[in-house]
């Protein structure tokens, strides 16, 4: 049983706002200002990317805050913490979609969970940019939204999604210097199960079993493509998952220590502590003043 499962208000995709299926959504930020203001903070279960064309105040994802300003995006994951801490709804444009639809159609399954800006740890989830890629992003959304009035057609839809997302990818590595590194697919496999299982088995010898290879050689390959054990990896997608429970909900420790897989609450409080230098209680005493 996966027991990853964050308590605020989770929204879902309307797979069939327009009719028949749709995997794909351009949104005015402005329509929803019921939404935002009801519930400023909630999870998506699927990827957004929202461009602020005007606006004030800040946007939270997980525990990093950005200020709303102009040609700024955001890029959410499904699962990730979002909060609007604003006094006016922005003007803006958010893109939508399910990951399906674009890696049930393209050869390469794994396109969007390469993307940097929805996976990379060295950078954060938001971009700046200049006046004329703002027009630039502006323009290839306004043809998405066009495209979903009209005729919704899909093959059109999933090019231009396509195009933003690759566009994005290259702006955003340029933009945060980040160098390529050749990729392990036990490593990048590694990754994957890692995302499916994590709240039931925290041990390497469960994921190397998996990939048929040792718990050395895993640790190994994890480490030379992100300088951490294959351990602390794992570690690590714990304590982000524990922390959002820790804010987005009022649920006692024990019980999130369960939602993560520890059978030991106490267990868990001291890897907390060894982790982030806080108790739980105070960890989320310390983020929620």
């Amino acid at each position: 049983m996966n027991r990853q499962v964050t308590d605020c208000k989770t929204y879902q995709f309307s797979k069939n706002k327009y009719g028949s299926e749709l995997l794909i959504d351009l949104i005015r930020l402005e329509s929803l200002s019921n939404y935002i203001r009801r519930t400023p903070k909630h999870c998506l279960t699927y990827f957004d990317i929202t461009f602020i064309q005007e606006g004030s105040g800040s946007f939270a994802l997980d525990r990093h805050e950005f200020p709303v300003t102009s040609n700024h995006l955001y890029f959410t994951a499904p699962g990730q913490i979002r909060e609007w801490k604003v006094a006016n709804i922005p003007h803006g444009l958010v893109l939508i979609f399910e990951e399906e639809f674009l890696c049930n159609f393209f050869s390469d399954p794994s396109f969007v969970k390469k993307l940097s800006f929805f996976i990379n740890q060295q950078a954060p989830p938001q971009l700046s940019l200049t006046e004329e890629q703002g027009k630039y992003i502006f323009s290839i959304m306004l043809q998405i939204e066009q495209e979903i009035s009209e005729s919704k057609e899909t093959h059109l839809l999933r090019a231009l999604l396509y195009h933003i997302l690759a566009w994005l990818n290259n702006a955003y590595r340029s933009f945060y210097q980040l160098t390529d590194r050749p990729q392990n697919v036990k490593a990048t496999q590694f990754r994957q199960l890692v995302e499916t299982h994590f709240c039931d088995e925290h041990t390497v010898s469960f994921y190397s079993s998996k990939l048929c290879i040792t718990s050395g050689y895993l640790n190994d390959l994890v480490k030379n493509e992100s300088g951490i054990s294959a351990k602390q990896y794992l570690t690590n997608r714990l304590m982000t998952e524990a922390k959002r429970l820790m804010l987005s909900c009022e649920l006692p420790v024990s019980e999130i220590a369960w939602k993560l897989g520890f059978s030991d609450s106490s267990y868990f409080i001291r890897l907390f502590r060894n982790e982030t230098g806080f108790s739980p209680l105070a960890f989320r005493k310390r983020h929620l003043s």
